[in-house]
């Protein structure tokens, strides 16, 4: 095989695995019953452009008991010496995403996901998906689904 080929096959490779996918840690409170009739969103230091978002996948209603926060980083940076092999190897998180839904003080579900980019419009449509599929649809058996730990 001429080198320019293995060398191009070598770096599609390289490239591929850097962009290899994380799977969501997905918590859910074994109390909480489901399917689930509403949601409220929190907007609390919310961008219009998540607030947007999440406002075009669901018909939010502000009397429900059961909050929906949103939270997410961009651009992390650790400096910390412990995480350098990680840092070299490109396997360091860039961003991530965090859906809570509490009622009062409790939290009944959670979707987080770290990100090798930064976290944007499709990811949260992705988590928001996750989210349906997990507590509105009622297909509540996906394989990631871990129980709440008390």
């Amino acid at each position: 095989m001429p080198k320019i080929i293995q060398l191009s096959l070598l770096s599609i490779l390289l490239f591929t695995a850097c962009e290899e996918k994380l799977k969501p840690v997905v918590t859910i409170n074994p109390k909480l019953k489901r399917p689930i009739s509403c949601m409220k969103l929190n907007q609390i230091n919310m961008e219009k452009e998540v607030l947007d978002t999440f406002n075009n996948l669901y018909d939010f209603n502000e009397t429900c008991d059961l909050i929906l926060s949103v939270s997410y980083k961009k651009d992390i940076v650790c400096n910390s010496t412990q995480n350098v092999n990680m840092k070299n190897m490109g396997k360091f998180p860039k961003s991530y995403l965090k859906l809570s839904l509490r009622k009062g003080l409790e939290i009944e579900y959670t979707y987080y996901i770290d990100l090798y980019k930064n976290v944007d419009k499709e990811d949260m449509k992705e988590g928001f998906a996750r989210l349906k599929e997990d507590l509105i649809k009622g297909e509540f058996n996906h394989p990631i689904t871990k129980p709440h730990s008390q």
